[in-house]
């Protein structure tokens, strides 16, 4: 067991009860305005930040607010050609391990600590500031690196869990990046997505709730209109997966291998877990201890880890 504090407590409570009577966005937007209550003076020093880092930046723009997403190509950002590369050695180094037991099988994480030494250019891609300034001008603040990963998906033919239409209750606003490791063809397990301004209020509560099937979300945005992440190595999205209704993994003919990472809001909506114990194949937190141990290129990157 860890120990949390009152709030955590209280926002425990609050997430339990509030999803129950089926008010979910709701739910989250008090536990990060309760959370923001606490700590005004860190929130308003995060902005003045968050303008000093986008201050003259061609990556300021980059994502565009009204759509909440943006593809790019394996040239768009440097050193994505190694990122690639590690991603592969990666899940050659864990290829005997496929079969392990872990929380979801159709979308599991190989990366640990210990291959991240190996492979420092995944961390330090996540915090270059190419993605740092991106995530800062979409967000209108410093947002935090909460997780990265190796994803694998197997073949299957599962609909559960994050293979549903759903959004992220992590926070109000966050970027996610997917970077396709393998190139990514149809039945490949595709990133898919409903860009923002079609992702209703009523959405995002049914998303939030995976309460949304295939045929519900069709006779409101048909196929034509959802946007599936195909490509080469290298290529992407960095998405606003707390708006953007989303689901993936749904590899029917072949294996899907991509590089994500997580940059939520300050506050965010995450919410203690009772044990600290990982789970198997989750997400490599980052965190400030983690952080030490690399030298990276962007002497900005610690504002973006606590």
């Amino acid at each position: 067991m860890t120990t949390m504090s009152f709030g955590d407590k209280l926002d425990r409570w609050i997430l339990k009860k509030g999803f129950r009577a089926n008010w979910p966005l709701s739910t989250l937007r008090l536990i990060e305005t309760r959370r923001a209550a606490t700590q005004p003076i860190a929130l308003l020093k995060a902005r003045r930040a968050a303008a000093k880092v986008t201050s003259g930046s061609r990556w300021a723009d980059f994502i565009p607010r009204a759509s909440g997403y943006k593809l790019f190509a394996p040239d768009t950002f440097p050193r994505l050609d190694e990122v690639v590369a590690a991603c592969r050695a990666v899940y050659q180094r864990h290829e005997n391990e496929l079969n392990k037991s872990v929380n979801k099988v159709y979308f599991f994480n190989l990366l640990n600590a210990g291959d991240l030494q190996q492979y420092p250019v995944l961390l330090d891609f996540a915090l270059s500031a190419p993605i740092t300034e991106a995530a800062t001008g979409y967000m209108g603040q410093i947002p935090r690196l909460n997780s990265i990963g190796v994803f694998y998906s197997s073949v299957n033919d599962t609909v559960s869990g994050s293979q549903m239409y759903h959004v992220d209750g992590d926070a109000l606003a966050q970027v996610k990046g997917f970077i396709n490791a393998w190139e990514v063809a149809p039945g490949g397990g595709e990133f898919t997505f409903v860009p923002k301004p079609r992702t209703t209020e009523t959405m995002r509560s049914r998303g939030l709730q995976k309460m949304l099937s295939d045929t519900d979300l069709t006779t409101i945005v048909p196929d034509s209109e959802q946007i599936r992440v195909f490509g080469p190595p290298g290529s992407g999205v960095l998405c606003d997966t707390s708006r953007c209704l989303h689901q993936g993994s749904r590899a029917r003919e072949r294996p899907r291998l991509l590089f994500q990472f997580q940059y939520v809001s300050r506050p965010d909506a995450l919410v203690a877990k009772a044990s600290n114990k990982p789970v198997p194949g989750g997400h490599l937190l980052i965190t400030r201890d983690l952080l030490c141990r690399f030298t990276l290129s962007n002497p900005n990157a610690a504002m973006f880890v606590d």
